[in-house]
C-alpha cells in the first residue's frame, strides 16, 4: 500500500520554519573573521616521555624523549636548570639531552629543568621536567693529606672501613681524571697493563695484582707519592678490588705540589758489584725528593753529566734504591754513576758522582747445557704439587744443568718458530740466520718474557713445541744455546712423579708463565731492534722499585 504525506497548509510550514530559526543560538553560528584580522594559530605544547628523569650517581650525558603538538617550522628546544649540576640542555628530533655531573654526596638530589620552545613563526612554549639523581654509594675509604707537600711529593694517609679489604691505590694529574666518565672506566684503564701481564702469564688478573704487590690492605700512614711534577694539581684515589673486579666506589682527594726549590738531599752511591756483566749499586738519600740517575763513560766531564741529567730521556727516582744494569760494560774501562736532585727541569741539589772501573768476570770456555723437557697433564700435576694454577691445560717443564752463570728459557710452537724465522730472514737479508743465532736472538730480544731460572713451568696447549734455552758465563763472553722438540698430548705426558727428581714437592720458586702464543710480527720487530741496537746503559728495576709510593718510615 502506498503511503502518502498528509497535506499541511503552507502557512503552517512557514510558521514551523520560523520557530526553527528562532531556536538557533548565536553561539552556534559559524565563526567569521572580522576584516583585517587573522585566525590565531593553535597553541604549541611539549610532552615528555616521563615526568621525572632518573639518573645514576655517576652522572654523564643522559636523555629523555619528547613530542611536540602544533609545532612550527624549524622547532628548537633549549633549557635551563635550577641547579648547576645539570648543563648542556638541548633538544632535537624528539630527544632532549643534558649533562649531569657526578653526585658527590651520599644523599639523593633533585633539580627542575625548564625547557623552552621556539620556531620560525615565533611561537613559544615551555615545560618543566624533574631530574632526580641517585646518591653516591657510601665510600669505603678515607684519604687525607696530613701535612705540607713538596715540589715532587705529596704525603697521604688512608683509612679503610674494612681493614681486611684489598684495594688499589694510584695518583693521576687532576685534569687527566676529568676524562673518565665512570668509576668502571677508571678501573679498566688502571687494570689494562696488569691484564696484559695476566694474559701473557696465563694467570688471573687478581693473581697478577697480588703477585706484584699492586693491592694493599689495612691503613696506610706516613706514606708519600713521589716523582711528581712541581707546581701541579694531582688526584689521589683508591678503590676496592675483589676477584679482579671493582668492588667499591672510587674515593678521591686532590692536592698540589709546590714550585721547584733547592732541597738538602744528600745522595750517596755505592757500587756493590763491579763485574762488567753484572754491575750493581745502591743509592742512599736523606729526603724523598726526586733525583735523576744515569751511568756514563768515565771520560765524561761533570758539566756534561749534569747537562745530561737535566735533559730528556733520563730515569727519575726517589728514596733509597738497589739497582743493577741490564747492559754489560767493558772490562777494564772506567765509568761514572751520577745523580742530581731534579724537580721538573730544575736542579734542586748539587751533582753527585761515583766513578769505578768495570772488572771482568769468570770466563768459561767450555759451557755445558743439558736440558730436560717434560710434558704433564695439568690437572694431575696440580694435585701432585698442590698448585691450583696448573689446572686446565697441559704443562711444560724445563730443567737446566749448566756450568754457566746465567740462563734464559722460552718455549714456542713449531709453527711460531718457523714463521718467526721467515720474518727475521726477510728483515735481515744480508745476515746469515743459523739456528744458534736465531735461538740466541729470540731469547735475548724476548728476555722480559723468558724465564731466568734453571727450572721453569709453562702453561701450554696440545701440539708441537720447541723449548729454547741459553746459558751464559759470568763474563758474558761465551754463551751456548739449546733446543728440545716435544710433542704435547695425552700420549706423551710423563708421570707426575718424574718432576720430583728436579723439584721435590716444592714448586714455590718456579716461575709459572703462559707458553708461546707469540705475536710473531711484534716479536720479529723486537728481534730486529735487538740485532741493530747499540750498547746503552739502562737499569733493571722491578715494578715495585719504580713505584711512586714510598713509606716515610725508614
Amino acid at each position: 500500500m502506498k503511503k502518502f504525506m498528509k497535506w499541511m497548509p503552507i502557512s503552517m510550514m512557514v510558521l514551523g520554519g520560523m520557530f526553527m530559526m528562532t531556536g538557533c543560538s548565536d553561539d552556534n553560528e559559524p565563526a567569521t573573521e572580522e576584516p583585517g584580522k587573522e585566525t590565531p594559530a593553535a597553541e604549541v605544547t611539549i610532552q615528555f616521555t616521563y615526568e621525572t628523569l632518573t639518573v645514576e650517581a655517576a652522572g654523564g650525558e643522559t636523555e629523555m624523549g619528547y613530542t611536540l603538538k602544533n609545532a612550527g617550522t624549524n622547532p628548537k628546544l633549549t633549557g635551563t636548570c635550577s641547579e648547576d649540576w645539570v648543563t648542556d640542555i638541548q633538544g632535537a628530533d624528539g630527544t632532549l639531552k643534558m649533562t649531569v655531573a657526578a653526585n658527590p654526596e651520599t644523599t639523593e638530589r633533585t633539580a627542575t629543568v625548564t625547557v623552552t620552545y621556539s620556531d620560525d613563526e615565533e611561537n613559544t612554549a615551555s615545560a618543566e621536567l624533574t631530574v632526580t639523581q641517585a646518591a653516591k654509594a657510601e665510600e669505603q675509604f678515607t684519604i687525607t693529606i696530613p701535612g705540607e707537600c713538596g715540589s715532587t711529593w705529596i704525603p697521604f694517609e688512608i683509612q679503610p672501613k674494612d681493614q681486611s679489604a684489598q684495594y688499589f691505590l694510584n695518583i693521576r694529574p687532576a685534569d687527566e681524571m676529568e676524562g673518565f666518565v665512570s668509576d668502571e672506566a677508571l678501573f679498566n684503564s688502571d687494570m689494562s697493563d696488569y691484564q696484559t701481564l695476566a694474559d701473557q702469564y696465563g694467570m688471573s688478573l687478581n693473581d697478577v695484582l697480588a703477585a706484584l704487590g699492586a693491592l694493599v690492605s689495612g691503613p696506610m700512614e706516613d706514606y708519600l707519592f713521589t716523582k711528581l711534577s712541581p707546581d701541579s694539581k694531582y688526584c689521589i684515589y683508591c678503590y676496592g678490588v675483589e676477584g679482579g673486579k671493582l668492588a667499591s666506589p672510587v674515593t678521591k682527594v686532590e692536592a698540589s705540589t709546590t714550585a721547584a726549590v733547592p732541597v738538602d738531599n744528600q745522595i750517596t752511591i755505592d757500587v756493590t758489584s763491579k763485574l762488567a756483566s753484572a754491575v750493581a749499586f745502591t743509592v742512599d738519600v736523606t729526603t724523598f725528593d726526586a733525583y735523576a740517575l744515569a751511568v756514563f763513560n768515565g771520560s765524561t766531564s761533570d758539566a756534561d753529566i749534569e747537562a745530561s741529567l737535566l735533559g730528556e730521556d733520563v730515569s727519575i727516582f726517589a728514596g733509597d734504591q738497589q739497582l743493577s744494569l741490564n747492559t754489560s760494560l767493558e772490562a777494564g774501562k772506567e765509568y761514572a754513576i751520577a745523580a742530581i736532585g731534579r724537580a721538573g727541569n730544575t736542579a734542586t741539589t748539587k751533582l753527585f758522582v761515583t766513578r769505578f772501573t768495570a772488572e771482568e768476570g769468570q770466563v768459561v770456555e767450555n759451557l755445558t747445557l743439558d736440558m730436560t723437557t717434560l710434558a704433564f697433564d695439568g690437572d694431575e700435576l696440580a694435585a701432585h704439587l698442590g698448585v691450583d694454577e696448573l689446572k686446565g691445560t697441559p704443562i711444560l717443564f724445563n730443567n737446566i744443568e749448566t756450568n754457566g752463570t746465567y740462563t734464559l728459557t722460552y718455549p714456542v710452537t713449531v709453527e711460531e718458530l718457523a714463521d718467526l724465522r721467515k720474518q727475521v730472514e726477510e728483515q735481515n737479508p744480508d745476515k746469515e740466520i743459523t739456528d744458534e743465532t736465531l735461538y740466541a736472538v729470540v731469547l735475548n730480544a724476548l728476555s722480559a718474557y723468558s724465564s731466568p731460572d734453571r727450572q721453569s713451568l709453562w702453561l701450554a696447549s696440545e701440539g708441537s713445541w720447541v723449548m729454547l734455552s741459553m746459558t751464559i758465563d759470568e763474563a758474558q763472553k761465551n754463551y751456548k744455546v739449546g733446543a728440545v722438540n716435544i710433542e704435547v698430548n695425552e700420549n706423551t705426558y710423563s708421570p707426575v712423579e718424574e718432576i720430583d727428581k728436579y723439584l721435590g714437592t716444592n714448586s714455590s720458586k718456579v716461575l709459572l708463565k703462559k707458553a708461546g702464543h707469540l705475536d710473531v710480527k711484534k716479536a720479529a720487530a723486537m728481534m730486529k731492534k735487538y740485532m741493530d741496537k747499540k750498547s746503552t746503559y739502562s737499569f733493571k728495576t722491578s715494578i715495585k722499585d719504580m713505584s711512586k709510593i714510598k713509606s716515610m718510615k725508614k
